[in-house]
């Protein structure tokens, strides 16, 4: 799983490997912008951090991989609604007889695209589905909230 926009890539589980974290073992299962730059590991415990190449300087990232993942997937379906509506598909039936109308000459109308949903109203779907996976990953401070702060998760 990766994310271009934040530059985070998760490994497979074959791909993943030792990490030593303050004293402590963890396993590297993914990297921020570069396996050379940021690695992202995983506690005994579970929890996920972001750290330097050497394993020093360790930020809280999420307080499962379950729940960063579920950060990314949240953050995928936001930026989905940034593209144009797509239109309804259309059943075999209404192919043909769509299909039956133009042979005839005749126009039908174009079937409805789903509405667009504002984005002030994605930005609160958006958090909300953060609070709720893990709120202390959102927290002022942490890693998550210096992203939240860019201008297109304004809610206005």
């Amino acid at each position: 799983m990766s994310d271009a926009r934040f530059g985070i890539e998760l490994y497979e589980v074959d791909e993943r490997g030792p990490q030593t974290v303050d004293g402590a073992e963890t396993t590297v299962v993914g990297h921020v912008w570069s396996p050379d730059a940021e690695r992202i590991v995983e506690t005994r415990d579970g929890r996920v951090l972001i750290v330097d190449p050497s394993g020093a300087n360790p930020t809280p990232l999420n307080r499962s991989l379950a729940a960063t993942e579920g950060f990314l997937e949240a953050f995928r379906v936001f930026y989905l609604g940034e593209r144009p509506p797509v239109p309804a598909k259309m059943t075999v039936d209404e192919a043909r007889a769509r299909l039956a109308a133009l042979q005839r000459g005749e126009t039908l109308p174009e079937p409805a695209a789903p509405p667009v949903v504002p984005r002030s109203e994605r930005v609160a779907i958006l958090r909300q589905a953060l609070e709720s996976q893990d709120a202390e990953a959102v927290a002022p401070g942490t890693w998550w909230s210096r992203i939240l702060r860019r201008p297109e998760f304004d809610g206005d």
